[in-house]
């Protein structure tokens, strides 16, 4: 087929990690304003949470098209660590003859560490979802809901007060803008949006994309952990006062 054809090609690889790097942006920039609403208390935060899986409830069940959009991102991100792999074995074959000195003027640290932090990233995102949303691992006290999903405000603040959990979750958060800073500025290169006219917009968007988005992410474990953050009212949850006021007819097996 031509689209495999073209994914052979240097040009068509650089175009799929930039596909899948703005799927992955996307989806960082969304996940980090729900987070945000942690900072509305438990009620603002559970409501988004039970939103989330009710969306398309009529076509996908309750909580199906979540995981479809989980299975997305999480191919995206596999497809686009293994094609970055790709491009740099291409690229060390089609130069052979190594310099005897390796110049890495242009380099910057995200780049050298692309390869180091993509991987640690995944296996961070898989511990992340077995931990908050499955609820397979659980080093901390962990809470069900009557609609059997996990009660947002109250497992992330009890997370959160382990201090090791809240700062690998910085540390990760790091190596994600690390990655996003030069991600950003290589996409734009990779589909051939860069010139000299905007290469300098396109740098300070970077840098500005990537920084809110760790701003955003790592001020939610710090304040937990710090105490800014109430800890969760002992009182049902919202996601079970919701789903109590859709009526009689939602029993707890259709949720």
């Amino acid at each position: 087929m031509r689209i495999f054809k073209f994914y052979k090609t240097s040009v068509g690889k650089k175009v799929v990690v930039a596909i899948t790097g703005f799927i992955l942006f996307a989806f960082l920039v969304l996940h980090m304003l729900g987070n945000l609403n942690i900072y509305s208390g438990a009620e603002k935060i559970d409501a988004y949470s039970l939103y989330l899986r009710q969306f398309a409830e009529g076509f996908f069940g309750f909580g199906g098209f979540l995981w479809i959009v989980r299975i997305v991102l999480l191919s995206a991100f596999i497809l686009h660590i293994w094609t970055i792999v790709l491009l740099v074995k291409q690229n060390r074959r089609g130069r052979p003859i190594h310099y005897k000195r390796k110049k890495r003027f242009a380099a910057t640290i995200a780049g050298v560490t692309m390869l180091a932090t993509g991987p640690i990233i995944l296996i961070y995102l898989v511990l992340h979802i077995l931990q908050f949303t499955t609820g397979t691992i659980q080093p901390t006290p962990y809470r069900v809901t009557d609609a059997g999903i996990g009660s947002a405000y109250w497992n992330l603040w009890n997370a959160f007060q382990v201090w090791w959990i809240a700062w690998a979750y910085i540390a990760v958060m790091a190596m994600v803008c690390l990655h996003l800073k030069h991600g950003l500025w290589s996409m734009f290169q990779s589909v051939g949006m860069n010139n000299p006219d905007r290469n300098r917009s396109v740098h300070v968007f970077a840098f500005v994309g990537a920084f809110a988005i760790f701003i955003g992410f790592a001020s939610v474990p710090l304040l937990v952990w710090t105490g800014v953050v109430p800890p969760p009212p002992q009182h049902t949850n919202a996601i079970d006062a919701a789903l109590s006021q859709a009526g009689p007819d939602l029993s707890v097996e259709e949720k």
